[in-house]
């Protein structure tokens, strides 16, 4: 059995305010897809700080309610957070969120 290629998506906290989002991740998560999907949190969804455009603004506590792994990072642990991602999407675990912290720009 060949191991699946691990795709990986990168997305911005504003893409969590359309629908179009979770449709994604909830197919990935049924299908059991191997992809790992990278949410860039600067702190902002568009120009509206998270707090004000999420009820939750600890984007990787969505990784639960759609049984997949999730892990929240700083730039500093991407690389070896990313080899453990694929790692368990190469082994058909299905996806892997992210929430990848980044200093805030606003």
């Amino acid at each position: 059995m060949s191991n699946p290629t691990v795709t990986t998506c990168h997305l911005t906290p504003e893409a969590l305010l359309q629908g179009e989002f979770f449709v994604r991740l909830n197919q990935a998560a049924l299908a059991h897809e191997p992809t790992i999907f990278i949410l860039h949190n600067n702190g902002y969804a568009g120009q509206t700080p998270l707090p004000l455009a999420l009820a939750n603004p600890c984007l990787v506590d969505l990784a639960p309610a759609f049984r997949i792994r999730g892990a929240r990072i700083r730039t500093d642990a991407l690389s070896s957070t990313l080899e453990r991602a694929t790692a368990v999407c190469a082994s058909g675990h299905g996806p892997f969120l992210i929430e990848l912290l980044e200093e805030q720009t606003k």
